[in-house]
């Protein structure tokens, strides 16, 4: 610090003390009563500013520190874990946060900065998130074992006009997606039952009840053997996976490492699914 700049400092110092620390005369100063007093404090003040400094920066190299992040009920179980395993070994020191909701509560919560990032699917309606696609996966159609496959062997849209159907709810995006990809292609469908969770749809498919259209990474992870996952043509429906960002906020070491470690799985075909193009 420039020594005019120091002594006015030490001047707002003195006026806020109410003494003076320092003894001004012609060959230079001297401490006060005061200025002795309040040295070793100093010295003090000056080693934990730079031990905080020096353990901040150790902090953010090592990867520790709090990490909150998001997904959306119809992704969380399925694509977290296996990234969530690795990143844990990789991070030990991480404070990690795992919240599930819905994706308007998401990104509520990433605009309030009470989340890091979220595992979404798009689009998402706010120009103050941004988004990172990191691929996308199949929707496929789900049927019990006993349902009999039309002779010709393929399956299509029409199938949804014919068979009573299980569906997610709209509250759901993954609800809101698969209904618009039925209104685009002019098929209505026959509902038998709108449920709030994707393990009811599955299980109300199980016993007969219906058929339905369940995200890839949800078969993927079926191991029940109780249901077939059967893909849609022509025109087969998809989603995208994306993390969800606070625009303009920065990404923490920790954030871009979990994130990584999603595309890493992604891309090596740990779900089979298409990465980003």
């Amino acid at each position: 610090m420039a020594q005019p700049s120091l002594s006015q400092q030490i001047k707002k110092l003195e006026l806020h003390l109410g003494r003076e620390l320092f003894d001004r005369h012609a060959h230079g100063a001297t401490l006060t009563e005061a200025g002795h007093a309040l040295l070793p404090r100093a010295r003090r003040i000056l080693v934990e500013v730079h031990e905080a400094t020096t353990n901040l920066q150790r902090e953010l190299e090592t990867g520790q520190g709090p990490l909150a992040v998001g997904a959306i009920p119809t992704m969380a179980p399925f694509l977290l874990p296996p990234a969530l395993g690795r990143f844990v070994r990789d991070f030990p020191r991480c404070e990690l946060t795992v919240r599930e909701d819905l994706t308007g509560r998401l990104v509520a919560a990433l605009l309030d900065y009470e989340l890091d990032c979220a595992v979404v699917s798009t689009p998402i309606d706010s120009n103050l998130i941004e988004l990172e696609v990191l691929g996308s996966e199949r929707l496929l159609l789900t049927t019990s074992l006993d349902y009999r496959l039309p002779t010709s062997g393929e399956l299509t849209l029409q199938v949804l006009r014919q068979e009573p159907t299980i569906v997610l709810h709209e509250m759901h995006c993954l609800g809101q997606q698969i209904r618009d990809f039925c209104s685009t292609h002019q098929t209505q469908q026959r509902i038998l039952c709108r449920s709030t969770q994707l393990a009811t749809v599955q299980e109300l498919v199980t016993l007969g009840l219906g058929i339905s259209i369940l995200p890839e990474m949800a078969a993927k992870a079926d191991r029940e053997n109780a249901r077939r996952y059967l893909p849609i043509q022509p025109g087969e429906p998809t989603r995208e996976i994306a993390v969800a960002w606070r625009r303009y906020r920065s990404r923490s070491k920790l954030a871009q490492g979990l994130v990584a470690r999603l595309k890493e799985d992604l891309q090596s075909g740990l779900h089979r699914l298409a990465p980003a193009s």
